[in-house]
């Protein structure tokens, strides 16, 4: 797993192996000395073949040419390079088809839809605070602006430069450009600034103090941080100097693997903390957790960009916070530009999957989910006139000859109060009759019963606002009357229309339910949509409805099996109605 710490000392602090394999491409073994590791061994003559069978725990898969795929261990594989008899050892990589790829990670937090969208964070400044950025890399060149060396001594403006794999692994994640090249990234727009504050043996504490300012002073306006270590007052103040100036820093929680061991920066309250999760959403097990987590996002095996335009998968909370980082650079492209409300609407939008709080935060990252809570405040936000709206509800309470009519007023904007009212009519001959006028200073529910009804009949209503200079007026609907000698209805409700769109997210097979439904007796009382397993209720919601006709959206969920869904109505009479729809 990949993860930088931040120290005073020159202890190097990359662990774990990552997969390097270029498209076109390989990489050599690394020098890990736990676990054991998949090879390609290609050898001279017999005793090179006799060695490398003595040196695997197991054979893979052999060849009628002189090469053997095995598993080993790292000192095995290391022994096999010096031998004489051998003339290569590989890691047992992988090849991409020729084009752009998503990694998984993009469509879980379903960033994909987000790009489709349009929101893809152009215009936002994000700075990688890392090990640099590769500056001509095919899937970053694009996107790179200007970037700043704060390794040593004063931060110097820079192109790019870059040490190691670190930096541009994160980097990909984050901006990875849209171009049929490679992979993508959450935000294939944002300009990228390189700001050089790690060599691959780490980072002093004043180095990144440096970074993290020079990066605020330049205007940058979010910050990603994969890398912690001890506690540091200087870095702490010079967060403190970046978030005054609006920055949105995001920081990696740790590879430790342990509970209440989120390290710093990541641990400091300005800061959003991530945690890293899998492709079925579970947490992973290298994952440093604790209650500062605010958000997890995905960190198992990331395909993303290394050095040399090449393509690899690696691990780590390092790969989950530039999920984040870039979801907030999206979020302010959106129009979200004050630093805590970008936190708000990221973690209000995060996806429930069933970890704890000091496991996943708010929830798993969802890109979509944000943007879309953010172009929805943000039209409520640009409402600065004098507004009202007003919805018509169901007709209740209908007998032969009377009837209340029910409306609902939604908004009331620059105005002190409204007069509301209802417009009525026989059905076809306009509406002619107008009940009598409400006052209300706030929104909220108003009724007005009407009578001298004639019984059997189709009567259309809609309910009206009125203030000086503004109007609404709700969508009209219809109601009967009772026949004079009607006695209880006993004609069941019924389903008028039902459509169901699936989709799957991670390990989560979801169903949206759309449906309407009416009743003769105008006594509805509850619709139910059941997700199924053979004759199993794996996930329901339940609506109660009243009036004649209703209609809505359910959202039901399993991370199991699901083979049916099914729709059942019930009025109050005990009457209902069921359908059934194969998935």
């Amino acid at each position: 797993m990949s993860e930088y710490n931040m120290v005073s000392t020159r202890r190097r602090v990359l662990q774990g192996a990552t997969s390097a394999l270029a498209l076109s491409a390989t990489a050599g073994v690394g020098t890990a000395t736990t676990g054991q590791v998949d090879i390609n061994v290609g050898y001279k003559n017999d005793q090179g073949r006799r060695a490398t069978r003595e040196a695997a725990d197991r054979i893979n898969r052999e060849f009628n040419f002189d090469a053997v795929a095995i598993r080993a261990s790292p000192k095995a594989a290391e022994a096999l390079e010096r031998n004489p008899n051998i003339r290569y050892v590989e890691e047992n990589g992988k090849l991409w088809p020729v084009g752009q790829t998503t990694p998984y990670g993009i469509t879980q937090v379903e960033a994909d839809i987000s790009i489709s969208d349009g929101n893809t964070g152009e215009g936002v400044n994000v700075a990688i605070l890392d090990t640099g950025i590769d500056p001509d890399h095919e899937d970053l060149a694009a996107n790179i602006g200007q970037g700043l060396d704060c390794v040593d001594g004063d931060c110097t403006e820079t192109g790019g430069s870059f040490d190691g794999s670190h930096g541009t692994a994160v980097t990909g994640v984050a901006g990875a450009v849209d171009n049929d090249l490679g992979v993508v990234g959450v935000a294939p727009a944002i300009t990228l600034h390189s700001v050089k504050v790690l060599t691959e043996d780490g980072g002093t504490y004043d180095a990144v103090a440096a970074g993290i300012e020079a990066s605020a002073d330049a205007g940058h306006d979010v910050q990603n941080m994969s890398f912690g270590g001890g506690d540091s007052n200087l870095v702490r103040d010079a967060m403190q100097y970046a978030a005054t100036r609006g920055v949105v820093m995001v920081a990696a929680a740790g590879n430790g693997g342990c509970s209440d061991c989120v390290m710093f920066p990541a641990s400091d309250d300005a800061t959003i903390a991530v945690s890293a999760t899998d492709e079925n959403d579970d947490l992973a097990s290298f994952s440093s957790t604790g209650p500062e987590i605010d958000l997890a996002a995905p960190g198992v095996d990331v395909l993303t960009t290394l050095p040399d335009d090449r393509y690899g998968y690696t691990s780590g909370t390092s790969l989950a916070a530039p999920h984040v980082s870039a979801a907030a650079a999206v979020v302010i492209a959106s129009g979200v530009t004050d630093r805590e409300e970008v936190r708000q609407r990221l973690t209000e939008a995060a996806e429930d999957i069933g970890l704890s709080d000091d496991q996943q935060g708010s929830g798993r990252l969802n890109v979509f989910n944000a943007v879309e809570s953010d172009s929805d405040d943000g039209e409520e936000d640009e409402t600065t006139t004098e507004t009202v709206a007003v919805t018509t509800e169901a007709a209740t309470d209908i007998s032969d000859s009377l009837a209340t009519l029910n409306g609902t007023l939604t908004e009331l904007s620059g105005v002190d109060a409204v007069e509301v009212s209802f417009e009525y009519g026989k059905a076809g001959d306009s509406l002619t009759e107008s009940t009598a006028s409400q006052m209300l200073s706030s929104t909220g529910a108003f009724a007005e019963t009407i009578e001298g009804l004639a019984a059997g009949t189709d009567y259309e209503f809609r309910a009206v606002a009125t203030a000086s200079d503004v109007s609404d007026a709700g969508d009209i609907l219809e109601f009967v009357t009772d026949d004079d000698e009607s006695t209880d209805d006993n004609t069941p409700p019924t389903i008028d229309e039902w459509s169901v769109r699936t989709r799957t997210t991670g390990p989560w097979f979801r169903a949206s339910s759309t449906w309407s439904v009416s009743d003769d007796s105008g006594t509805l009382e509850t619709v139910t949509t059941e997700l199924l397993d053979g004759s199993s209720v794996v996930d329901a919601e339940t609506t109660a409805v009243s009036g004649s006709t209703a209609s809505d959206e359910h959202e039901t969920r399993t991370r199991g099996n699901a083979d049916s869904i099914r729709l059942i109505v019930t009025d109050e009479n005990g009457l209902s109605s069921t359908e059934t729809m194969d998935l």
